[in-house]
């Protein structure tokens, strides 16, 4: 499950332990925008050198991610929510 990175869903995150979003950007063909940020909260720092094979970077969740969540320009950016289980708080 992805959902648009809002600051109420990053608020929620940081509430529930969440301190870094592992992040991987994309192309894409779309009206709106030419980029897709998706971002994985993680409650650990990762290795930059051991990131999952998906991921390009990382960054902690109150900084990039909280200027992402106020738009950026061409860009959509998603948050997937598939290994995390806040979906309730979240609907």
């Amino acid at each position: 499950m992805q959902k648009i990175l809002t600051i109420e869903l990053l608020e929620t995150l940081i509430g529930r332990g969440y301190r870094y979003c592992l992040s991987r950007t994309t192309n894409i063909l779309g009206e709106d925008a030419d980029l897709c940020i998706t971002l994985l909260p993680v409650k650990r720092a990762p290795l930059l050198k051991k990131l999952p094979e998906r991921f390009d970077t990382y960054f902690k969740i109150d900084e990039e991610p909280r200027q992402m969540a106020m738009g950026i320009d061409e860009t959509i950016v998603l948050v997937d929510l598939g290994e995390i289980n806040i979906y309730t708080e979240i609907s």
